[in-house]
């Protein structure tokens, strides 16, 4: 067995950073992997400790931090091949790793991800928030909140888009350019001590209680819109007569690129050299905690450990494929046990129905930039559908939407695909009549620029391909920026 480097994830870091300490973050997690494994099989488990509560301190500088240890202390696993385990914000550290320091091929052989914040958490806004603050200081004798690594976790964080970004392009692609398996391993199921807070992300369905199932799952998928060349050749007169246009009797699918905008970039799990990563959800699972977390839960601790052991043994593609379908028929259990998970009696009555937490949700992402690659932060993104029987309306389907604090060209869309009714979960994606889709904006400061909008009818079959159950979709967009004839006059001097 290569050996293991685990690290933690965001608050999670020991008061010190003595190995006793240090052991304390992990529970008994590392001596059930020896267990699995014996003395003899198991070369080396090395327990990483990060700062992530002082405010000056960011995910670069954490990585950048993890990389002196990794070649001045233990050289060694950089001149062979390890394996990593990380919960939670340790999933951005090893990426963001691999992106700064790393060689292609690397010498990470595999990463699990133990509910991977690779998209963030709704609890990071929170974190960031004046009540955090007093806590912190209350409970916690003074501590930062860590405020950089919590913009890097909100919800649409533009430099975590970008960090992921860097592994879905051609040369740097994980399993292509940097030879790593990956694996996820994420909870849908929140402790129901935690229901009592008043917050929605403690609670949310098709979470864990912290981080969603489709923001952990690393199954991304990639659309950039941009100008044609049309578009970037239009003149003033045009495109302010274009912003007249009746929407719906302009629009044009995505297949048909329309007049303004075409695909520029596009990348999808399972097409062309991005094979599927497995993922699966465990039973009773939730973010941490003894009884149902991840890490160190009694109640999900044998399906976990099995799945990681499933992870560390891939060293072919043709394991690879076989952890695949381990990892989907897990999930498939999961959902047979959920199913006959009725509603506990000692459950107080305001309690939802439990079952609803297994319900599959989606994200999708917009950040909207100008074709210089400037954020527009006056934006608007609309979406409409047809709400004629048995169809209906897409906004039934928002279960959430964030604007990002730091990024606010950045909005984020939570949507329930699947709901549990009676006795099964229900597809509703499939009863959408299509999507009308417009992305416009303004610059409030003068009357001098407008944007041309980008608009689009998405049927239903495209809609399937490009909003899927547990997984995100982020779109980028460019719209075109336009300057009128009076921005700059040129007349001749004779």
């Amino acid at each position: 067995m290569d050996p293991i480097v685990l690290i933690h994830g965001y608050s999670a870091e020991s008061k010190t950073s003595t190995p006793a300490s240090i052991a304390g973050i992990y529970g008994s997690f590392p001596d059930d992997l020896r267990k699995l494994y014996g003395n003899k099989g198991v070369i080396e488990i090395d327990l990483s400790r990060y700062v992530s509560l002082e405010d000056g301190i960011s995910v670069d500088d954490i990585s950048r931090a993890l990389d002196r240890p990794l070649r001045q202390q233990h050289p060694h696993l950089l001149m062979g091949r390890f394996n990593v385990v990380v919960h939670s914000t340790g999933a951005l550290v090893i990426r963001n790793w691999l992106r700064r320091f790393s060689t292609t091929p690397s010498p990470v052989r595999s990463i699990t991800y133990l509910a991977g914040a690779n998209l963030g958490s709704g609890w990071a806004h929170i974190g960031k928030g004046q009540l955090a603050k007093w806590a912190r200081s209350v409970f916690q004798g003074g501590a930062e909140r860590g405020v950089q690594v919590l913009d890097a976790l909100e919800l649409g964080s533009s430099w975590t888009i970008d960090l992921h970004l860097h592994f879905l392009r051609d040369k740097t692609r994980m399993r292509a350019a940097y030879d790593i398996f990956e694996f996820v391993i994420i909870g849908s199921q929140a402790d129901v001590a935690w229901f009592e807070t008043p917050i929605r992300y403690a609670k949310e369905d098709g979470s864990d209680g912290v981080i969603r199932v489709s923001a952990s799952n690393v199954n991304m998928q990639y659309l950039r819109l941009g100008p044609t060349k049309d578009a970037l050749e239009i003149d003033w007169n045009s495109a302010s007569k274009q912003l007249l246009i009746d929407a719906r009797r302009k629009t044009k699918s995505l297949d048909e690129r329309g007049d303004f905008y075409e695909v520029k970039e596009e990348y999808r799990p399972g097409s062309g050299a991005m094979p599927i990563v497995p993922m699966a959800i465990p039973f009773q699972c939730a973010h941490s905690g003894n009884s149902m977390g991840i890490v160190i839960g009694k109640k999900p601790r044998t399906q976990v450990i099995t799945l990681v052991q499933k992870a560390l043994s891939v060293a072919t593609n043709e394991d690879w494929q076989s952890a695949l379908t381990f990892f989907d028929e897990v999930t498939t259990s999961t959902y047979r046990q959920a199913l006959e998970f009725e509603k506990p009696s000692s459950w107080t009555p305001w309690i939802q129905e439990p079952r609803a937490q297994y319900d599959k949700h989606a994200q999708v992402i917009f950040r909207i930039r100008d074709q210089d690659g400037r954020p527009v932060r006056h934006y608007d993104v609309f979406f409409d559908s047809e709400a004629n029987a048995p169809a209906f309306p897409i906004k039934d389907l928002m279960e959430d939407k964030h604007v990002n604090d730091v990024a606010s060209n950045v909005i984020l869309f939570y949507l329930r695909t699947d709901h549990f009714v009676e006795d099964k979960w229900i597809a509703r994606l499939p009863n959408l009549s299509g999507v009308f889709l417009e992305v416009s904006a303004t610059e409030p400061e003068t009357d001098q620029i407008l944007y041309l909008p980008v608009r689009y009818e998405l049927p239903t079959e495209q809609l399937l391909e490009w909003i899927v159950p547990h997984r995100t979709t982020i779109i980028d967009v460019e719209l075109h920026r336009i300057p009128s004839d009076d921005v700059f006059v040129m007349a001749d001097a004779s």
